[in-house]
């Protein structure tokens, strides 16, 4: 019923049943698109069809050149992302309860919320393949028509592509009323609002950032940015209380770089051969 049922009869037995995409990517309104279950009639299945459609053209194209000049495809592997989200989205969500489940576009990044708590852990989520559906008939019907990964690599595949696009690794914190899952659109550095850092912090971020998980020492952050000594160590200081960054090593050893989670750590190791791949075809 869920699936393939019409809308009134799923609100039937279902009374909360509710299923909404926004985009609020436009910061002067307060969404430019949305598709509802409610407006539109929709069931799981035709909800899914109409998202996965038009999401996709929210997906941002940077131009990149490898270093034979030829374009690198950056959208491909963003699509499968947030189709993995999505599914994880109406695969997991417990349709007894009194939310929404809603999936937002923002300036930024994606966000995906779904009523019920995840039955993984959140720090297994990108690397695990064990998979716990709260919902395995639906599960089942989307893995039949061929619209997602197999059970339980739909977590690696939306880290995979944070890492091969140089974003921001995703985000996925659960609790006993909800699941939310956060995927950026933009590097670490460009994460953060103009409130949150200043445009001096966001420079000597990049820096940090652009050399992947090398943590860089004080004089190579001078060399490529440029800056002078007291400027870059009293923005330094202002990225690390505010812990943005980290620092490690003491005096000529001392390192600045990005903190990375224990379980971001390994979901690093899980997807190295994707990053050795992009690695060979920049070169």
């Amino acid at each position: 019923m869920l699936f393939f049922g019409e809308n009134n009869a799923i609100l039937h037995t279902f009374p909360n049943f509710q299923l909404d995409y926004f985009d609020k990517s436009n910061p002067y309104q307060r969404w430019t698109d949305r598709i509802s279950s409610i407006e539109g009639n929709l069931n799981i299945f035709s909800f899914y069809n109409k998202v996965i459609n038009t999401i996709s053209n929210t997906i941002p194209e940077p131009f990149k050149l490898n270093q034979d000049l030829s374009r690198v495809d950056t959208s491909g592997n963003m699509v499968i992302a947030l189709r993995e989200a999505i599914l994880n989205m109406l695969m997991h969500a417990d349709y007894y309860g009194s939310s929404p489940i809603v999936a937002n576009v923002f300036i930024n990044y994606y966000e995906f919320t779904n009523p019920g708590k995840m039955k993984i852990s959140p720090k297994d989520f990108f690397t695990t393949n064990n998979s716990k559906t709260r919902n395995p008939i639906i599960s089942k019907l989307f893995i039949q028509m061929g619209k997602g990964e197999r059970a339980g690599h739909g977590g690696e595949k939306i880290y995979e592509s944070a890492i091969n696009n140089d974003y921001r690794v995703p985000i996925i914190n659960t609790d006993n009323k909800q699941t939310k899952l956060k995927i950026w659109k933009v590097d670490y550095a460009d994460s953060f609002s103009g409130e949150e850092i200043s445009e001096r912090e966001r420079e000597i971020l990049k820096c940090i950032v652009s050399n992947g998980s090398r943590e860089l020492s004080h004089k190579q952050i001078e060399d490529e940015t440029k800056l002078s000594r007291s400027i870059v160590s009293r923005t330094l200081s202002s990225l690390i209380e505010k812990g943005i960054i980290i620092k490690s090593g003491n005096a000529r050893s001392t390192k600045y770089g990005i903190l990375h989670t224990e379980e971001q750590l390994f979901a690093q190791l899980q997807v190295m051969p994707s990053i050795l791949r992009k690695m060979i075809n920049n070169k």
